[in-house]
């Protein structure tokens, strides 16, 4: 030991202290460390974490109705492509398959273009406007 140094009881070893402009706070999700706030009232970003399991059952639950979406409005393109336009069903089902796949993929080379080139809120502008930029 330092002979300058008085010593000190182990708990005030153990506690460092913070800094005054900024303190980390545990997560509320139980996993680590949150990102630094200010204590100058700027908010907490405990409090506005809106990622992680508490935004699952939503994402879960969109993804659930749009395969159910899907997946009638595919049944019912098959019975009226073979009703309506009298497709052979061995064509109306390749064709179907095509599409769905086609949609599938379209949405991941979309994510890849938005992540890598644009960003999120520049792709959602464009294709907001691209929509309504359709007539009826």
């Amino acid at each position: 030991m330092d002979a300058n140094k008085p010593q000190r009881p182990q708990q005030e070893e153990d506690q460092k202290p913070m800094s005054e402009d900024k303190t980390t706070t545990k997560s509320r999700d139980g996993g680590g460390e949150a990102e630094p706030s200010s204590e100058s009232g700027e908010g907490d970003a405990a409090d506005h974490n809106h990622r992680g399991w508490k935004a699952m059952p939503y994402v879960i639950g969109n993804e659930t109705f749009e395969k159910l979406g899907t997946i009638g409005t595919l049944s019912n393109l098959l019975v009226y492509l073979t009703t309506v336009y009298h497709m052979p069903s061995v064509k109306a089902a390749t064709l179907l398959n095509v599409f769905s796949g086609t949609s599938n993929l379209a949405t991941v080379f979309g994510a890849y273009i938005s992540d890598t080139y644009l960003g999120r809120y520049t792709t959602i502008t464009l294709i907001q406007r691209e929509t309504m930029s359709r007539p009826n």
